[in-house]
């Protein structure tokens, strides 16, 4: 089998999870989720999401043919799924990069602002307060909406990894955001904590390398295309943080 690439946390992961068989979270054409040591890892192939918490592969018919497997297991820091094993070739940067002189001062430059789809727009009416997200905010969010990433976890997850982006700690947010394994999907948890930690999908860090410049709307036009509204949400979120970041500068 090809190797696969991965961020270096996720190497970790899979080098520190005891061996055996690993729960299949979700099994799909683009993308395959197992449990590995109490967190979500991805195996995802050019179709899919590059979320920060994968394994990537160039081709995923490598690791199931034309159906999905429906097993898992993880051996000597490999995982081995359908006829093949997975082995991590090259270790892929995750991180969002830091935000470009003066974008959260403000006299800086206004974020584009892209309009959300109307649950985004609605979600964040309903559950944010003008001042924006707090520890109290955070808990609201956590765990609203359907699917392998609510909403709310989504706006959350940009709210953080902005903050990241700038330096800024979040302590309070940051504790309720890992405790989240218990209100949602365990996809969704892993991701928050890729957040927390300042990892990040490829079109949320390159959004954050054109904050203020002339190429930020198509970058945002890029997130926005991420899923139906998890990339809309993350950006929202990522707007959110900007706007209290300038508040607070």
């Amino acid at each position: 089998m090809t190797p696969a690439s991965a961020p270096p946390r996720v190497r970790d992961r899979l080098r520190t999870a005891p061996d055996g068989p690993v729960r299949v979270l979700h099994a799909g054409v683009h993308a395959l989720y197992v449990e590995v040591g109490g967190w979500c890892v991805g195996v995802v192939g050019p179709g899919a999401a590059q979320v920060p918490c994968a394994l990537r592969v160039t081709d995923m018919r490598d690791i199931g043919g034309t159906v999905p497997p429906s097993t898992a297991y993880l051996g000597y820091g490999k995982l081995h799924v359908g006829s093949g094993t997975l082995s991590i070739g090259r270790l892929v940067g995750a991180y969002v990069p830091p935000l470009g002189d003066g974008a959260t001062r403000k006299t800086g430059p206004v974020t584009v602002q892209a309009t959300p789809p109307a649950t985004v727009a609605g979600l964040v009416v309903e559950l944010v307060p003008r001042g924006g997200i707090d520890a109290a905010a955070a808990a609201r969010l956590v765990g609203r909406g359907e699917g392998l990433t609510p909403l709310g976890d989504d706006v959350l997850a940009g709210w953080l990894a902005m903050h990241r982006a700038a330096g800024a700690p979040t302590p309070a947010v940051d504790e309720v955001a890992g405790q989240a394994r218990d209100r949602t999907t365990l996809l969704s948890a892993t991701l928050l904590d890729c957040a927390r930690h300042g990892e990040v999908l490829p079109e949320f860090a390159d959004w954050v390398r054109t904050v203020g410049t002339d190429r930020e709307p198509a970058a945002v036009r890029a997130l926005h295309a991420v899923g139906a509204t998890s990339g809309a949400g993350l950006h929202v979120g990522g707007v959110l943080a900007l706007n209290q970041l300038r508040e607070a500068a």
